[in-house]
């Protein structure tokens, strides 16, 4: 009998796409207009408009005193750092789940990134490893908030004042999330956002930094602009900095992307409630739960576990069959410390090592739960899945049960690749 999973050769369960990303409409077309009309497109020595009006929008949304645009999310981790004086020789610890930006951060430095390993419960990292890795040389700790879950920020913060080792979060994927009810990118020093072409809100590229410490925003504005001085500013000493700032255009297009912002993650967060439920209801499929104490959930990755051995097959052929449905999902990311874009052969990387007084060539790097999730458990469906209605969630719900139910055919069969 013809097998019915599209991988082997049946129809698949979905034809029709899911939302297109990025949203617009009306209002960016507006704020474009009134930037190519004003003249001022950005940089110095105009006012910048609209960046003043972005920021201080997206520092209230966040509940935050400061917000100071960049030209990404990755620019604007450097900054954070550099603002906080790490340099040559120390150490910031970062999570094994995340992007190459995070290490790199440091890197940029002059310092070694040490990599802590994640929690099975969320894939954020693990404030236990996280004290294990504290040293002498320990500068700075970026927890990042990975898919839909925000770190442990009880613990981290306890951590963090206990050691008195400040806090950077990398929110690059939940702009608009609160813990405790409150924002996050302000349960620490400082906060850094990224607005890139697939992130929950975007203007193709740009970043965000946020504060609630005037010495830290001062230092922040300065390095985003070349290291100059505003009238008034107070902080000590000169900063070199670079043109890090963003253009009147980003900030007008995340002008309009913040104010349906909410509605989006309102939206998102009702969907993932439902995908849970029906996932959880699958053998072998545990979604990760949403942690009480997030207040306010954004979705940029809904990620889900798969349980090989109760399955009754692989991940991989797990995550191929799901595309064949026609459901996108992919395996989230790498263990930063093997990706392709954070080659630790880089002479960078070895110079910082060498500043913190360590081999790279003997360095061992044990991440075993990061590990594991990625090579045999993690399955992301991207955000803008959540974005359309009902039907759309129960889809992603079917192909799964649809897989699952066929696993042990899956499993047998001749596929053209491995996994």
């Amino acid at each position: 009998m013809p097998s019915t999973l599209a991988i082997l050769g049946g129809l698949p369960l979905r034809t029709r796409p899911f939302s297109t990303w990025p949203v617009f409409d009306a209002r960016e077309r507006e704020q474009l207009d009134d930037v190519l009309t004003s003249s001022n497109w950005g940089g110095f020595p105009s006012p910048n408009r609209k960046a003043t009006e972005f920021a201080a929008a997206f520092a209230a949304y966040q509940g935050a005193r400061f917000a100071i645009p960049t030209t990404s999310g990755t620019s604007a981790l450097e900054v954070a750092l550099k603002a906080l004086g790490v340099g040559a020789g120390d150490e910031v610890i970062v999570p094994a789940m995340t992007f190459a930006a995070t290490p790199y951060a440091a890197v940029a430095c002059m310092a070694r990134p040490i990599f802590a390993d994640v929690s099975a419960a969320n894939a954020c990292i693990d404030p236990d490893c996280v004290k294990r890795l504290i040293t002498r040389r320990t500068k700075a700790i970026i927890p990042v908030h990975y898919g839909a879950s925000l770190a442990d920020l009880d613990a981290l913060a306890e951590i963090s004042r206990a050691h008195s080792i400040p806090l950077v979060e990398d929110c690059a994927h939940v702009p608009g999330a609160r813990f405790r009810e409150r924002g996050v990118g302000t349960h620490g020093a400082l906060g850094c956002f990224s607005f890139q072409s697939t992130k929950p809100m975007t203007a193709g590229e740009g970043g965000m930094i946020t504060t609630d410490d005037p010495d830290f925003e001062q230092r922040c504005q300065s390095l985003i602009n070349c290291g100059r001085r505003r009238p008034g500013d107070t902080f000590e000493g000169p900063l070199m900095g670079a043109n890090y700032r963003m253009t009147e255009w980003q900030c007008g297009i995340l002008l309009a992307q913040l104010a349906r912002l909410p509605e989006q993650i309102e939206r998102k967060s009702r969907a993932a409630a439902r995908l849970r439920e029906g996932l959880g209801a699958i053998k072998g499929i545990s979604p990760i739960a949403r942690d009480p104490r997030v207040t306010r959930e954004v979705i940029y990755a809904f990620v889900f576990l798969v349980d090989e051995s109760a399955l009754g097959v692989s991940r991989n052929r797990f995550v191929r069959a799901m595309r064949a449905e026609g459901i996108p999902c992919g395996v989230g990311n790498d263990p930063v410390y093997r990706s392709a874009l954070f080659p630790r052969e880089s002479p960078a990387y070895l110079k910082a090592c060498e500043l913190a007084g360590a081999s790279a060539a003997r360095i061992t790097i044990d991440c075993p739960v990061a590990e594991r999730l990625f090579e045999h458990a993690m399955v992301a469906v991207p955000h803008e899945c959540l974005l359309g209605d009902d039907r759309d969630v129960d889809d992603i719900i079917a192909a799964a049960a649809k897989v699952a139910s066929g696993a042990a055919e899956l499993a047998a069969a001749n596929l053209d690749k491995s996994g």
